[in-house]
């Protein structure tokens, strides 16, 4: 079996023999190596942080940028030996050459082979081209790992590797790029692409980021772009950007009956999550609508938005509809815009519930996988429990107390009152 020996002997190294002939000749290749590593780094980093599109190019420039440079530091390391290191250093030991046999004026001077200098040369001048060429191309490296890489992949004519910078963009593990500018002003771009499926990941990346300039672009989505899905998560988006009053007025345009199904949920997600009270009254108009998707996202906007201007009809609803999925949708959005002085009634219902009544649940998923309950899947007497938890838990601790102590009652009602128990005493 072969052994893998280290060679530290440059005499027996038989590299770049050919400029090393002459001093003129290894002058003029170490400078020239030298100018062309400079030029072609910079012309690389250019091609690739402002024209390419092809992550396998810029693999393969990068790699031939590194070997370039290090042809440039081995000849610079031959080049500072041949003129300081002592005797005829170069043609006796890097190159190995021999006086003839024959020759009546041999010199017998030892000439020190200078390996462990000539190989700390080259470790240096790799480092000090490695610095040079940071500074001379603007910090490539660094700028093409935290941004550039995602630039070439926006550049792609591939809308899945579009798609997928986005992505990686908004991954939390990337979250220490997402104050550079260059990559909101990306995302904000990608708002225009030409494929639906990277504007609506563009809307989604900046709701993560909270990119506040993209705005502008995301009412002009929500309102008028071809794709209902792009339109849905520009509105969900604007409402993630906070309260703006220019947003809010378009988040409640969406809610005509008129609009898609899709773009009017899109539009009460986003007033969900801006949780402005203005938005209280385009709301509560769609808690009658025919569409059951529309009236149970209605009164979960109005649950998320907590004010407590719609309680009474919230309330109408619960003691005017029979047992059902309205009835259930209208008790998740009372439990948040309930009144301490509803904690009473609350308890009431939960004692005339029927214990076999559940509600069926109703959940969206976002882009990230992340999962939103609209209506949660689960009985109505746990329903009246959390309402009772939300407003005035203290005033019916004792209650609260015999829940989570008797052994009769079901499982999950004794696990809500341990939990809001739990939360009152931390």
């Amino acid at each position: 079996m072969a052994r893998i020996q280290l060679v530290t002997d440059v005499s027996q190294w038989g590299l770049m023999n050919w400029p090393a002939r002459t001093r003129r000749r290894l002058q003029i290749c170490t400078l020239v190596a030298t100018v062309a590593t400079v030029a072609s780094a910079v012309g690389s980093a250019y091609f690739i942080l402002e024209v390419s599109s092809s992550v396998l190019v810029n693999m393969a420039l990068i790699t031939a940028n590194m070997f370039l440079m290090l042809v440039a530091a081995f000849l610079q390391a031959v080049f500072i030996g041949d003129l300081f290191f002592a005797g005829p250093w170069r043609e006796r030991v890097f190159l190995g050459e021999r006086p003839p046999a024959d020759d009546d004026a041999l010199d017998f001077t030892t000439v020190n082979d200078h390996n462990g200098e000539f190989i700390a040369l080259i470790i240096v001048a790799i480092l000090v081209n490695a610095v040079g060429l940071h500074f001379a191309t603007g910090g490539f490296f660094q700028e093409y790992h935290d941004e550039g890489f995602f630039h070439v992949q926006m550049r792609s004519s591939n809308a899945d590797q579009r798609e997928a910078a986005l992505v990686s963009i908004s991954d939390p593990n990337n979250n220490r790029l997402w104050e550079r500018e260059g990559l909101r002003d990306l995302i904000v771009d990608a708002l225009e692409d030409e494929d639906p499926g990277v504007r609506r990941r563009a809307a989604f990346t900046a709701g993560s980021l909270q990119v506040l300039r993209a705005r502008e672009s995301l009412r002009e989505r929500a309102r008028e772009d071809g794709d209902v899905d792009v339109r849905a998560e520009a509105a969900f988006t604007l409402g993630k950007l906070g309260r703006d009053v220019a947003s809010l007025e378009v988040l409640m345009e969406l809610l005509d009956p008129e609009e898609p199904s899709e773009v009017r949920l899109g539009g009460l997600r986003g007033l969900a999550q801006m949780r402005d009270p203005r938005a209280v009254e385009a709301v509560v108009e769609q808690i009658d609508d025919e569409d059951r998707e529309v009236m149970a996202y209605a009164f979960w906007a109005l649950a998320r938005i907590g004010s407590s201007e719609p309680r009474e009809e919230v309330r109408a609803v619960i003691e005017e509809e029979p047992p059902g999925f309205r009835r259930c949708a209208a008790m998740e959005g009372y439990k948040l815009v309930a009144a301490a002085e509803d904690a009473m009634w609350a308890r009431r219902q939960f004692q005339n519930a029927d214990p076999e009544a559940r509600c069926e649940g109703v959940t969206f998923e976002e882009l990230d996988e992340r999962i939103h309950y609209v209506v949660y899947g689960e009985s109505e007497r746990v329903k009246w429990l959390k309402t009772v938890g939300n407003t005035d838990p203290y005033e019916h601790r004792r209650w609260l107390r015999r829940l989570l102590a008797d052994p009769e009652e079901e499982v999950h009602v004794r696990d809500v009152a341990a939990e809001i128990l739990r939360q009152m005493d931390p």
